[in-house]
């Protein structure tokens, strides 16, 4: 090869390696471009994690008051002990508990439990919440000793009435493992506390709030060295009810004297229900037993939980009982609108009634009585006729006759019957804005004795808050209200977020002048002589209307206490409903809606 063919070679090569570089250098200069201008924040955010860590600041829940603007639970502060999961060093966890264990009246293998255990948080995880203001000194003045260790102001849900409308205010506490994905995937701490009853769960996404944080400083060592507040945390909206505080104690106290009264006789609990006829506010819930929710604030000792088990269930919403009697007043209903009956019909009540080879005895002989006279009295003579005369049977039928019978006009009627219940909002959810509603039910079991008994209430169970509406419904000229126990919830600022309206689930088919013959039955319950409530309103200064029921429950002696009425009788504004399971006579339970009633009409100057 000659030297010019040799130069050029060597010209080519050197061309090529002066491209490679020149291409080396364009990359390299366009991922310093990359990483200068596009990529640096988040590469700062990288190293922000490595000299930050993140310590959620919890936010205060929103206060509760009630419709006169009584505080009823707040927030109260607390402070609680975290640690940071940022060191592997075993003995250091092993010094740090046992130099706390004393302080805190815990065990050193407690303290370390929690240290290391994950669940509780990926770093800073609770050690011990509501620390004592001795506590919280110690901390401070040996936290060069305890790195790791920080104490964190926590707000903490303070029940300033205590067990005051309990059951619809509810309580706090940890979630649940069954529960704790659903919420991690809303945004919340496995640590955090949430409603588990009353509004404080159905309006947790209200009252929760936005949490805050701190970010703190951590050396090369991982300890952290100083705390900065990054970001405030925001409470969360306050609810209004629409209960009444004074209307609310006095009907627990008068449910608790009437249980503590009859405890030898086996009787446990009760519940009451008093709503706006016209609105469907709850103007008071009361489910006893009653508990304190504060004992849930730190963990509720065993003590309490004792005490709780049997409390926990708000029975005005989630304990279908037997009515008795007050049912008559449905059946009244339906036969009067279906033309089975009209307002003059008679019957003759000796005191029982032939049903083929049964003779059903009534409480007492009413003698000659239309539809008022039985609603007054309570007559189940007059009742078991209407169920039969409205389901078409007639004595003396064949074993063919009985079986067409069963299939067609009993059926029908026990269906139609059972609509009639629902469209007044018995065996029917009433839409409440509670947890955990359960409705009641009619109890057809296919037998010629369920027609005549439902007929009197004896085959079918209600929830008061139904027994409350169904009344309501019938006060008001026949339109279903949703109940509801908040008013409106209102933002930190004052702003109205949602302000509850009434609503109308449904107008009844039913004409007024029928409900007019049953409330007249009802006034005489209350006002006549002869009515099975007349004790209970003497020298009352209004008016009011009920039914009384003593439902049998199948155990001897031990009959279902139940009244429901209304008042003012001629400008209905409130109803009630009472029922005390093996409470007696349903009288008993008129004299509890009376005191309701006192207390209600005390605060409007009546």
């Amino acid at each position: 090869m000659s030297n010019s063919e040799n130069a050029m070679v060597r010209r080519r090569r050197l061309l090529l390696l002066m491209s490679v570089v020149v291409i080396l250098l364009g990359i390299l200069a366009n991922r310093l471009v990359q990483l200068q201008l596009v990529e640096s924040a988040s590469y700062k955010q990288l190293a922000d994690r490595n000299r930050f860590e993140i310590l959620t600041r919890p936010a205060p829940r929103g206060k509760i008051y009630d419709r006169n603007g009584q505080l009823l639970v707040s927030n109260k502060a607390s402070y609680g002990l975290y640690w940071a999961d940022l060191t592997s060093d075993e003995n250091v966890e092993k010094r740090i508990a046992n130099q706390l264990a004393p302080v805190l009246q815990m065990t050193p293998d407690a303290i370390l439990q929690k240290m290391n255990d994950a669940s509780l948080g990926p770093i800073w995880r609770p050690i011990k919440l509501g620390l004592t203001d001795q506590q919280r000194s110690y901390v401070a003045e040996h936290m060069g000793e305890l790195n790791g260790v920080q104490v964190v102001a926590t707000p903490e849900r303070d029940y300033k009435a205590g067990t005051l409308a309990c059951h619809v205010i509810g309580y706090l506490n940890s979630i649940g493992p069954e529960q704790l994905d659903s919420y991690l995937a809303r945004g919340y701490r496995r640590d955090e506390k949430v409603g588990r009853q009353g509004v404080e769960l159905s309006y947790e996404k209200y009252l929760r709030g936005t949490d805050g944080a701190f970010r703190f400083m951590v050396n090369a060592a991982n300890q952290p060295t100083a705390g900065i507040e990054a970001v405030s945390p925001v409470p969360g909206d306050d609810l209004v009810l629409t209960i009444d505080a004074r209307v609310q104690q006095a009907t627990q106290q008068a449910l608790a004297d009437q249980v503590q009264k009859l405890r030898s006789q086996g009787v446990k609990n009760a519940a009451a229900v008093l709503l706006d006829v016209n609105t469907g506010q709850v103007i008071a819930m009361a489910s006893y037993p009653y508990y304190d929710p504060n004992w849930f604030v730190n963990g509720i000792s065993q003590a309490h939980w004792t005490q709780f088990a049997p409390a926990e269930m708000n029975r005005a919403i989630q304990d279908p009982q037997v009515p008795g009697s007050v049912g008559k007043l449905i059946t009244a209903i339906a036969a009067l609108q279906d033309g089975v009956i009209v307002p003059s019909w008679t019957t003759y009540d000796p005191g029982y009634i032939r049903i083929n080879q049964w003779t059903v005895r009534d409480w007492a002989a009413h003698g000659t009585v239309n539809v008022i006279d039985a609603i007054r009295e309570s007559c189940d003579t007059f009742f078991y006729r209407v169920g039969m005369m409205a389901s078409k049977w007639t004595p003396g039928m064949s074993f063919t006759q009985l079986d067409q019978w069963a299939k067609g006009p009993r059926t029908a009627w026990m269906k139609r019957f059972q609509q009639y219940q629902e469209q007044f909002g018995l065996g029917a959810l009433t839409g409440i804005d509670l947890p955990n509603e359960e409705k009641g039910k009619l109890m057809d079991d296919g037998t010629l004795p369920a027609v005549y008994y439902s007929a009197i209430g004896q085959y079918e169970q209600f929830t008061p808050i139904e027994l409350a509406q169904y009344t309501a419904t019938i006060a008001n000229g026949g339109k279903r209200m949703e109940p509801h126990v908040v008013d409106r919830i209102v933002a930190p600022d004052g702003s109205i977020v949602k302000r509850i309206e009434p609503k109308v689930l449904n107008t009844v088919p039913v004409s007024p002048q029928v409900l007019q013959v049953v409330r007249q039955g009802m006034y005489q319950v209350c006002n006549v002589p002869s009515g099975t409530a007349y004790g209970a309103f003497i020298g009352a200064p209004y008016k009011a209307a009920g039914k009384t029921g003593t439902a049998e429950t199948g155990q001897q002696g031990y009959d279902n206490s139940v009244f429901v009425g209304y008042a003012p009788y001629d400008h209905p504004e409130v109803a009630a409903a009472v029922v005390v399971p093996g409470g007696g006579h349903g009288a008993d339970s008129a004299a509890i809606v009376r005191k309701m009633f006192d207390a209600y009409f005390a605060t409007k100057g009546h």
